[in-house]
C-alpha cells in the first residue's frame, strides 16, 4: 500500500519520529497496543520485530530514505533505539509498477536489543484458512465521504482476511486491474487475502498498513504469513485483494546473521550543491559521508517549477541553461550496493540571470 504519514505510541514500542498522523486497516477493530508489542513502526510504515534488535518491513516503506527518517521505537525499560541500517532482498533492483520492488521485504536493524518482547515467527508449515492484517492506514476506503477527521484516526485496527489462492488472486488482479501503483501479482512472491463474505462492511487493508504483519496464531504467539504491500486503488470497495510480500519465500534472507546493509548518509542527509549559480556556470553536487561500502552512485539534475520537479540529465556536474532563469535547480545523489540505497539530495539553487 501506498505510503502513508502516520504516528501513534505502540505500548512498549513507540514511534520516536512522527510525521502527521493517519488511520487504521479499512473497517477494522480497535486494538489495545500492548496485546501485540512485536508491531512497531518503521518511518511511516508498520512492521514486526522478527530478532531483538530487527525489524521485517516492506521495502518501498525505508528504500531510498536517510535513515534518521526511520524514528526508532522505545522498549518498555525506557531504552531508546533507533534505526541505524537497511537491508533490501537481493534482487532489489527489480520494480513491480513505478513505486514498488517485486521482491517487497527489507531488514531495518535498530541500533541495540528491544528487551522483554518476544519476536514473532517467521511463516509456517502451510498457509491457514484465514489470517489477520495489522496496521494503522486509513480506517476508511477512498471515496466513502468520511469527514477529514476519520481518515486522521490513529487507533490501531485489525480484521480477519480470507486468505486466496494463487489461482483467484490472479484472476482478480488480470486484465487491466492493477494495483494502486500500478502494481502486478506475483504467485511466487506473494500471497493474497480478502473479506470473507464479500458484504459490506468490506475489510482491507490501505493508504499507511504497508509493512505491517499478515499473521496466524494469536496475538500473543504470532506466525506472520505476509507482509502488506499492495492492494487496489479503492482499498477493497472495489472487491480487489489485499497483496502481501510471503514471508515463507524470504525467509532464508529474514534470518540472515550478515545481510548486505544499504548505505547510509552520515553526519548530514543532504548533498551541497557548489559552483556558479548563473547562465553558463557550472554546478557540482557533492555528497555527504556514505556509511556502509559504496558500490555505485548516480547524480540526477532536477529544475523545481511551482514545487514540482521536471528531471534534467544525470551526471556529476551540470551547465546552468538560459531556460533555468528563474528557477531552482538542485541535484539528486543514489547511493546503493547490494543490500539497496540511499537518496540524499541538495537545498538547491535559484539562477537569477
Amino acid at each position: 500500500m501506498t505510503r502513508r504519514p502516520l504516528c501513534a505510541a505502540v505500548a512498549a514500542l513507540t514511534l520516536l519520529a512522527c510525521a502527521a498522523p493517519a488511520g487504521a486497516v479499512v473497517n477494522g477493530t480497535p486494538v489495545e497496543p500492548s496485546t501485540v508489542p512485536w508491531f512497531v513502526q518503521a518511518g511511516n510504515c508498520g512492521g514486526s520485530l522478527i530478532a531483538p534488535d530487527r525489524v521485517m518491513t516492506a521495502a518501498h516503506c525505508v528504500a531510498g530514505y536517510p535513515i534518521d527518517a526511520l524514528g526508532g521505537v522505545t522498549s518498555a525499560d525506557g531504552t531508546i533505539r533507533r534505526y541505524d541500517g537497511v537491508s533490501l532482498a537481493p534482487d532489489w533492483r527489480r520494480s513491480n509498477g513505478p513505486g514498488n520492488f517485486l521482491d517487497d521485504v527489507a531488514i531495518a536493524r535498530l541500533d541495540g536489543p528491544v528487551t522483554g518482547v518476544a519476536p514473532v515467527t517467521l511463516g509456517g508449515a502451510s498457509l491457514p484458512a484465514q489470517a489477520t492484517i495489522l496496521g494503522m492506514g486509513r480506517p476508511v476506503a477512498p471515496g466513502s465521504g468520511a469527514t477529514p477527521s476519520t481518515f486522521l484516526d490513529t487507533t490501531l485496527r485489525d480484521a480477519s482476511l480470507r486468505v486466496m489462492s494463487d489461482a483467484e488472486c490472479a484472476r482478480k488482479f488480470g486484465g487491466r486491474a492493477r494495483g494502486n501503483g500500478g502494481e502486478r501479482f506475483d504467485a511466487r512472491r506473494m500471497l493474497c487475502g480478502i473479506d470473507a463474505d464479500g458484504v459490506a462492511p468490506l475489510f482491507s487493508g490501505c493508504n499507511g498498513d504497508s509493512g505491517g504483519p499478515f499473521y496466524s496464531g494469536t496475538p500473543a504467539a504470532p506466525v506472520v504469513h505476509g507482509v502488506v504491500s499492495w492492494g487496489g486503488r479503492r482499498c477493497g470497495a472495489d472487491h480487489l485483494p489485499s497483496v502481501f510480500t510471503d514471508v515463507t519465500r524470504y525467509r532464508t534472507f529474514l534470518t540472515d546473521a550478515t545481510p548486505a546493509w544499504a548505505p547510509t548518509a552520515t553526519g548530514s542527509d543532504v548533498a551541497t550543491l557548489k559552483g556558479a549559480r548563473r547562465v553558463g556556470g557550472r554546478l557540482t553536487c557533492v555528497p555527504p559521508r556514505f556509511g556502509n561500502a559504496v558500490a555505485r552512485t548516480t547524480t540526477t539534475w532536477l529544475q523545481v517549477d511551482r514545487g514540482r520537479q521536471h528531471h534534467l540529465v544525470r551526471g556529476n556536474t551540470y551547465t546552468v541553461r538560459r531556460a533555468d532563469r528563474g528557477h531552482r535547480i538542485n541535484c539528486r545523489i543514489n547511493a546503493s550496493n547490494t543490500g539497496g540505497y540511499v537518496s540524499v539530495i541538495a537545498r538547491g539553487a535559484l539562477i537569477r540571470r
